[in-house]
């Protein structure tokens, strides 16, 4: 690697492959401190049932990149003639993805087995496994693009023998670990938060969209309509790909779930009820709080009836979101047609109660959405310490 002489190294740091470290720092390759070895699995066809289902847990690649940096699940497990055919790997071990998805890791829970497809990383005695395992996902993307490009892309071991990493005192490495550790516990304990908050408001939208559970002061029948009865439903506009851009003001709609660009004109008003019209996500149901350029794979509702309440109308489609997404039709690229969505029955309360129910709902869509964005803080908070932590610019007190 050329040293960039211009460069400025502040006094107890110096230049190395790896890039600047503090002096007290070692560089290593990685076989140095650790040993690797490829899983295993031999026997073709795989899927022989004669190798499965005994007690020995067997990880697939999608069990580690799914991980999050420590592995509990598995996909299938082995009896004892398949763990003879593959390759047992203690607790303690990372594991990292070496074909297809490349280098991604996890630390093994338990003793588990694996196939050729990964790797098993065990660290010696001067390596401890939980900071080489955060300096592994902070580095994915540089791992991936050592991989060889081939009818599938792969990692060879000889590449991951000579990988060098920086490499601190034991004690640095364990504070540096545990610190991160810590930022890992907060977001998945604001994780959990957030999916036991939707699990709730699942519940409420089954209670009070299907009428089970009413507010006392409403008594009357819920009437039958036909969306096309309380609104209009207009297709968009495509726009060119090449004429998007990421910083411009208008999100531009289409089929799928997040904006496809963004452009400096705007085709609907603000607070408009959206459906996904074709595409993978077709039937998807948003709310658009911004002005917004609608796209050709895309029906924004509009022209709403007085006595509908928009947010309410909202919340039942958001409810209904499976069976619009039935509606598809076609197999290459699959679309929701107008007369379809239009056909679509609703249940509509008076208007009075569709404001309640809507706002009930809209508090708990708002208490989620603060919840998600603490956790998007929580991850860039946790990028940020890994940055600075895991290439020493930022040192522990031991």
């Amino acid at each position: 690697m050329k040293m960039d002489k211009n460069l400025h190294i502040p006094q107890g740091y110096r230049q190395t492959e790896v890039g600047v470290i503090p002096d007290d720092w070692e560089v290593v390759k990685l076989n140095e401190k650790a040993f690797i070895q490829r899983g295993k699995f031999s026997p073709r066809p795989r899927n022989n049932p004669k190798y499965y289902h005994g007690k020995y847990p067997f990880v697939q690649t999608s069990d580690v990149v799914n991980s999050k940096g420590k592995i509990t699940s598995y996909s299938q497990t082995l009896n004892d003639k398949g763990l003879a055919v593959s390759k047992l790997f203690p607790y303690g071990t990372i594991l990292m993805t070496v074909a297809a998805n490349i280098g991604f890791t996890g630390i093994l829970a338990r003793d588990m087995a694996c196939p050729d497809s990964l790797v098993g990383i065990q660290c010696k005695k001067s390596l401890y496994n939980k900071f080489l395992n955060f300096y592994f996902i902070y580095n994915q993307k540089k791992i991936d693009y050592l991989a060889e490009e081939a009818a599938q892309k792969n990692i060879n071991l000889s590449i991951l023998n000579n990988l060098r990493i920086p490499m601190p005192p034991k004690q640095e490495q364990q504070k540096i670990a545990d610190i991160l550790t810590t930022w890992d516990n907060a977001i998945n304990q604001q994780t959990t938060l957030i999916e036991k908050k939707q699990q709730l408001k699942k519940g409420l939208m089954q209670q009070l969209l299907t009428a089970k559970t009413r507010f006392s002061e409403f008594s009357d029948d819920w009437e039958i309509v036909k969306l096309c009865d309380i609104v209009k439903i207009n297709k968009g506009k495509q726009l060119n790909k090449a004429g998007l851009s990421k910083i411009d003001k208008y999100p531009v709609v289409n089929g799928g779930i997040s904006p496809s660009g963004y452009t400096n004109k705007w085709n609907v008003e603000k607070d408009t009820i959206t459906i996904s019209e074709g595409g993978n996500s077709c039937g998807y149901v948003n709310f658009i709080t911004s002005k917004f350029w609608s796209g050709g794979h895309c029906y924004s509702v509009t022209k709403i009836n007085p006595n509908t309440v928009n947010k309410f109308l909202f919340q039942f489609l958001k409810f209904k979101e499976r069976l619009i997404m039935n509606l598809r039709v076609g197999s290459g690229l699959p679309n929701i047609q107008k007369k379809d969505i239009n056909l679509f029955k609703i249940k509509l309360p008076p208007t009075k109660e569709q404001q309640k129910i809507a706002q009930v709902l809209t508090l708990a869509d708002d208490e989620i959405t603060k919840l998600q964005t603490e956790l998007v803080l929580l991850k860039t908070q946790k990028k940020g310490l890994m940055q600075q932590l895991l290439t020493g610019k930022i040192r522990i007190k031991i």
